[in-house]
């Protein structure tokens, strides 16, 4: 398959599991009316987000923790791969996840099902703020192939570090798919001169562009805990071009696409992948991880007072 339908949602979340389930569900129904192939929801938009990203809230930690389910075990999860399989569907939501067996780890997850159920599950590389407190950091960037094309995920903060989406580009990504918690500067902020709707918005084309790749953001919309969401989930083509986004305010965007032939068009004339030189990146291979610090300048006397553990460079 190479034309699909692709829709991607704005979501106003809430501390309610069964009501942000709900939501996914009439979000399908009506992206099933529009013949939709794939359609991607927000990062945490099962149980819902941190309620301070930049403070410890014990009660939200508590919350989380509570509501966390297995993948793909979890009785949510179960009803999202119930819609995907009625309504031939491809379904991409983010979550708390529980490690099976271990009822103490958490991860922030992305969990992919479709018509024939659970595909995969991508766990949080990046984290920023207060995440570090209560989720575990994911390990690798899988790659997952669909009937619909290779898709690779990735989780908000993970979009500021452009390895991440190149990883999952050269194990073959067609499509990145990132769910997102992405707030305004401040509650109430402007969303159309917003410097973090601004990055949110060079971001998703830059990495479409740099990899020459489809890029799938959904964000949170509008308040939430102590955040304003930006909205504003789009779906960008390989070229950096925007074809159909939301707005600041909740909704579905709808496109279709043709997911190689698209890609193969924009490296037709230049092809970033095959132009690369990988083998002079010699930090990004580990090879030089560190900066050498500048030279010791400390006088003969002094040095010999100094401990023996120090060790200068000479």
């Amino acid at each position: 398959m190479s034309k699909i339908k692709v829709a991607t949602v704005a979501m106003g979340v809430t501390f309610n599991k069964e009501d942000n389930l709900k939501k996914y569900l009439a979000f399908i129904e009506q992206a099933a009316l529009q013949e939709v192939d794939l359609i991607v929801f927000p990062e945490q938009s099962l149980q819902g987000y941190l309620k301070n990203l930049f403070a410890l809230d014990r009660d939200n930690v508590t919350y989380q923790y509570e509501q966390a389910e297995t993948v793909p075990e979890g009785p949510s999860v179960q009803t999202v791969i119930q819609a995907a399989a009625r309504y031939n569907m491809h379904v991409v939501f983010g979550m708390t996840e529980r490690e099976r067996g271990k009822p103490h780890v958490l991860y922030n997850s992305a969990v992919l099902v479709g018509p024939e159920g659970y595909i995969g599950t991508y766990r949080k590389v990046h984290q920023p703020g207060d995440e570090v407190h209560v989720y575990y950091p994911g390990k690798d960037f899988p790659v997952f192939d669909t009937s619909l094309g290779k898709i690779g995920m990735l989780i908000c903060y993970d979009k500021m570090f452009p390895e991440s989406t190149r990883e999952l580009t050269l194990k073959g990504a067609e499509l990145l798919i990132m769910p997102t918690a992405w707030p305004l500067e401040e509650v109430g902020a402007d969303p159309k001169t917003d410097a973090n709707g601004f990055s949110y918005d060079l971001l998703d084309r830059v990495r479409a562009l740099e990899n020459q790749c489809w890029f799938i953001s959904s964000d949170m919309s509008g308040i939430h805990g102590d955040h304003d969401f930006y909205g504003h989930s789009r779906i960008v083509a390989p070229t950096g071009e925007t074809l159909a986004e939301c707005g600041y305010e909740e909704g579905m965007a709808v496109v279709e696409i043709d997911v190689m032939g698209e890609i193969v068009r924009s490296r037709m004339s230049l092809n970033v992948l095959k132009d690369r030189h990988a083998q002079h990146y010699t930090a990004l291979k580990g090879l030089e991880t560190q900066v050498s610090p500048p030279r010791a300048t400390i006088p003969l006397s002094t040095k010999q007072k100094l401990s023996t553990t120090l060790v200068l460079n000479e």
